[in-house]
């Protein structure tokens, strides 16, 4: 049997008396935002988490990074949790994001932040890359602390956008697209560091979107339905694309 790791109680204790961990009714979805706003002046709410592995239904989230981003700068809020994962983290995993054990023993689980997590992307725009597995993570984290899950009124995905836009590349990590964009990653694999990078490499396919003719919501939601392909493939890996792409 595998061993779990255990929260202490103390930061429970600590993490309740912060009010942090409140169980606030959620909507199941809030009115989604005009597809005719234009993308320059979309409000964002860019996410990334870093998990105990790939597989969205049954893997847990150890950190999670946020920014509210407009007009082409960041906002003052932001977000760098680590997570209480509820289990070990595998050792596969920490060579990735270099989180361990010890790193999370004294993070708050989901089920206390989470609410705090969902309510960061109201009336936003959520954004980041592979963000269908974010949103898949973070639906089931919510399920399984009995949290309400509240979507996001629209999301884009840079991978979605940019296989859609220049659709004979080989690679749509982010690494890939970086190098493509000319934009310098900084501290990759860290929540907020990729959220940043995400930030940026939205700035950079914007002129490559208003070539395509591509300048609001609405149309940049429909042109990630383009790479079909990658989004059966990314709907087999369980990503949550019904909160992604336009019915």
């Amino acid at each position: 049997m595998a061993r779990t790791l255990p929260l202490p109680r103390r930061m429970i204790a600590a993490w309740r008396r912060l009010g942090m961990g409140r169980r606030r009714r959620l909507a199941e979805s809030e009115p989604g935002l005009p597809a005719t706003l234009a993308l320059h002046d979309l409000p964002l709410a860019v996410l990334d988490t870093e998990t105990t592995g790939l597989n969205p239904l049954k893997d847990r989230i150890v950190s999670i990074g946020g920014l509210h981003w407009r007009q082409d700068a960041a906002e003052a809020l932001q977000l760098d949790l680590r997570v209480h994962p509820g289990r070990p983290i595998p050792a596969s995993a920490t060579r990735i994001h270099g989180i361990g054990d010890a790193a999370v023993a004294a993070a708050p689980p989901f089920a206390l932040i989470g609410g705090m997590v969902i309510r960061f992307w109201q009336h936003r725009v959520l954004l980041g890359h592979n963000i269908g597995f974010d949103l898949a993570l973070l639906r089931a984290e919510a399920e399984r602390a009995r949290l309400p899950f509240r979507r996001p009124p629209a999301a884009l995905d840079i991978g979605l956008l940019y296989a859609a836009l220049f659709p004979r590349e080989q690679s749509y990590t982010l690494e890939g697209i970086a190098a493509r964009l000319d934009v310098h990653i900084q501290h990759r694999h860290e929540a907020l560091g990729d959220c940043e990078t995400a930030a940026a490499l939205w700035c950079a396919l914007r002129p490559h979107l208003a070539a395509q003719g591509i300048g609001t919501l609405g149309a940049a939601r429909e042109l990630m339905c383009r790479p079909r392909d990658l989004v059966f493939n990314q709907r087999q890996a369980g990503w949550a694309l019904d909160l992604l792409l336009p019915d």
